[in-house]
């Protein structure tokens, strides 16, 4: 299935990544590995499947493999964002799926994570077998004590595989798709597909596609091969005075003062091929 999907990472101490974030903000995006959500200070709304779900200090949540999801944290919030391998820890989850990704109790979960991220720090014998022996502890905890659902119906596993497809087709062709063009391929009427898209990715279409078009468009600002307008029009806006609002609105510089280390969303240019980094310019990546 040749989706829009984040780029996987390499597992190699141990079957579980913890990486800790301030601000984190990331566009809706997928992956194979599972994702284990712990907020330490703030507030973060998650967005799965549609759904959204507000997270304070001390709240987890739990995101399968190959669930569309997105986080969006306040400012100076900090989220530490644990990958584990989806097919190492199989035999706890295998076709299970949580009623729920907010997890109804802690399990301890702040402790489990610093206990693996002292683990995979201090590099000691066996330290990832010890990290993924708490992570598998943790895991079987979870599923053994949260309410379970059955599994998902052909006609929402069709349409989520559609979905997926689409993002991967604005990603392509965001100098010329329309709000038209998107409906069209989901086979939705206009207002369905605006309120569809909304509940999915928890912004308006307009505002996702601006996000694509700005995220090229400062790759091609800091080449410098191209003239504002040239690059204006290559990436789809109508008017030149359109694109310099939505450009400021969007990286709080104009075109012509964007610092040369900017990265609107990292590794974009990788979307449709080998995945990518969703994650969002202002998001400040902490030492564990």
């Amino acid at each position: 299935m040749k989706t829009t999907f984040e780029k996987s990472i390499s597992f190699q101490q141990a079957h579980i990544f913890p990486q800790i974030y301030q601000s984190l903000q990331n566009i809706p995006h997928w992956h194979k590995e599972h994702e284990l959500v712990l907020v330490k200070r703030g507030n973060v709304t998650l967005t799965v499947n549609g759904s959204s779900f507000f997270l304070r200090a001390g709240m987890c949540a739990f995101v399968q493999s190959e669930d569309m999801h997105s986080i969006t944290g306040e400012a100076d919030s900090v989220t530490v964002v644990s990958k584990l391998d989806a097919d190492h820890f199989h035999r706890i989850t295998k076709d299970r799926r949580l009623q729920c990704p907010v997890l109804s109790r802690s399990y301890g979960i702040r402790e489990h994570i610093e206990a693996i991220l002292t683990e995979l720090k201090e590099k000691q014998e066996f330290c990832g077998m010890i990290a993924d022996c708490i992570a598998t502890q943790l895991l079987a905890r979870i599923f053994r004590q949260e309410e379970l659902k059955e599994g998902d119906t052909a006609a929402h596993r069709q349409s989520d595989k559609k979905y997926k497809s689409l993002l991967e087709l604005i990603a392509k062709n965001y100098a010329d798709i329309t709000f038209d063009d998107a409906a069209g391929f989901m086979h939705f009427s206009r207002p369905y597909f605006s309120k569809y898209f909304y509940q999915r990715s928890g912004m308006t279409f307009t505002r996702y596609l601006n996000m694509i078009k700005i995220s090229f468009a400062t790759e091609k600002v800091i080449e410098g091969k191209m003239t504002i307008t040239e690059i204006s029009q290559s990436c789809g806006f109508n008017t030149i005075r359109n694109f310099n609002r939505v450009f400021k609105e969007m990286t709080g510089y104009p075109p012509n003062s964007l610092p040369k280390n900017y990265n609107f969303i990292h590794n974009l240019r990788e979307y449709a091929d080998n995945g990518f980094d969703p994650t969002l310019n202002g998001t400040v990546v902490l030492d564990a």
